[in-house]
């Protein structure tokens, strides 16, 4: 069998996200053109992840961003929202995208584990592959940091 990773573009991370969004809590994100029209990230997840290859996958957010995706999963006004919804609602967030990233980078022979989503940056070191989106006016900015081979 090939424990090979495959590789990971800025496109296919785009996509997985932009999927796991809309499947997950029916938010519209589209690759952003222009990251300096979007506010800046101040919520940060993180999740790692083990394998044929270790890193992590983080999330970097715009308040705007968390606390809609919070009022989307839970069907409540953005305005109902509190600060601690948002960062549970990032942090799940992070823990389908981790999901949807290792699945991607294993194939049908996934050799991955997930650990748990914690907020906060990663201390990253190594490969990255980043996209930024454009939910609305709102940042998510995602990067899957993967550790060099020896």
């Amino acid at each position: 069998m090939n424990h090979e990773t495959t590789d990971l573009t800025p496109n296919t991370l785009a996509r997985l996200v932009v999927d796991a969004l809309e499947r997950t809590a029916f938010v519209l994100a589209d690759p952003c053109d222009d990251p300096e029209q979007l506010p800046p990230a101040d919520t940060f997840a993180r999740i790692e992840f083990r394998g044929p290859t270790d890193g992590c996958v983080e999330l970097l957010a715009s308040r705007s961003f968390a606390r809609n995706l919070a009022a989307s999963i839970l069907g409540a006004d953005a305005s109902d929202v509190s600060d601690l919804q948002s960062e549970e609602a990032l942090r799940e967030l992070a823990n389908i995208v981790g999901g949807s990233v290792i699945t991607a980078l294993g194939g049908s022979d996934c050799r991955f584990s997930l650990g748990l989503p914690q907020l906060g940056r990663a201390e990253a070191a190594g490969d990255d592959t980043a996209c930024i989106l454009d939910a609305e006016g709102a940042r998510l900015e995602v990067h899957c940091h993967r550790a060099r081979a020896a």
